[in-house]
């Protein structure tokens, strides 16, 4: 079994509707975009440089690690052009909402390894997220609450409330020890946002096992290496595909959403789809537990760090 030293925590963020706000189906982007404008306020600097490269605080900025990460010294891998974010938005995909005065949107923000160390900017961050407006009627939201929750029990800490200036900087740590197996010879893979994978240079529609399986190894093995305890460097990656070969599709009841999304330009929009609906399958998944209960918490797939790719695992006798 390939080794996987990754510990993170999962927060739980309350807003509360100032005015009415219009969301879109996946809010994620809309989130983790303002999100990243409050903390890019709040940590840097030198808001005079037009990006984080060449920053000499590039590599102890809170906003400097968490949206323009670099690959330690020692782990120069040249397909990792882009280094996954350690910030991971939890957002499921819904249809289109307005929330009116005093409504709260929640949503989940997952911290990885070494991240955890910037928790006191992140909870200041969280503070300010709703106050330039969401969505299209750029309407406020403010924070009501932020905790730190067990995914897999009924445990929870709280870390900070809106109207109180203290913090609790004790979050729930997990590991790879605290994620429960996966038994049972058949499996439910229920996709909550939109998954998007790559295969050939294309979005891929056929979801066979080994297909996730190698999903999931890419994204966990890159954030392990850099934020985790990097157990994984030199493993091969080759032995767990090939035995996902032997698990089963049994079916794919799913279907193509699509949203836009603005680009990093002025008036540039993206194209953001990808697949919801439910994976079955039939096989052996001890070995796989790890990476799939981890994929579980912090998506897998293209546009994963503001929440696509989400899903929820379901065990059948």
């Amino acid at each position: 079994m390939l080794p996987l030293d990754l510990s993170f925590s999962v927060l739980r963020v309350t807003l509360r509707a100032l005015e009415p706000v219009h969301l879109p189906p996946f809010p994620g982007s809309k989130l983790e975009g303002a999100f990243g404008r409050a903390l890019y306020r709040l940590a840097c600097t030198q808001p005079q440089r037009e990006t984080c490269q060449g920053c000499p605080l590039q590599t102890i900025c809170p906003y400097g690690l968490s949206y323009a990460p670099r690959l330690p010294h020692d782990l120069q891998v040249s397909s990792l052009g882009t280094p996954p974010r350690p910030i991971i938005f939890r957002v499921a995909y819904d249809e289109a909402r307005d929330l009116e005065q005093g409504e709260r949107l929640t949503f989940g923000l997952v911290v990885v390894g070494h991240a955890a160390a910037q928790l006191p900017y992140l909870l200041a961050a969280l503070r300010e997220v709703g106050q330039d407006g969401l969505g299209r009627t750029r309407g406020r939201l403010e924070l009501e609450e932020v905790s730190s929750v067990h995914p897999y029990t009924a445990e929870q800490v709280p870390l900070l409330r809106g109207e109180e200036l203290g913090m609790n900087l004790a979050p729930l740590l997990l590991g790879a020890g605290d994620l429960p197996p996966v038994t049972g010879s058949r499996l439910l893979v229920h996709l909550r946002s939109p998954l998007h994978i790559k295969a050939g240079g294309q979005m891929t529609r056929n979801l066979h096992f080994p297909v996730l399986v190698r999903a999931l190894q890419r994204r966990l093995g890159n954030l392990e290496q850099i934020y985790g305890g990097a157990a994984s460097v030199g493993a091969d990656f080759t032995r767990l595909p090939l035995l996902a070969r032997g698990v089963e599709t049994v079916e794919q009841r799913v279907r193509l959403v699509s949203q836009l999304r603005k680009g990093s330009r002025p008036r540039q929009t993206t194209a953001m789809e990808g697949w919801l609906g439910t994976l079955e399958y039939l096989g052996d998944f001890c070995p796989f537990a790890s990476w799939l209960r981890y994929g579980e918490q912090m998506g897998v797939g293209k546009w994963a760090h503001f929440g696509a790719g989400l899903y929820d695992l379901e065990m059948l006798a």
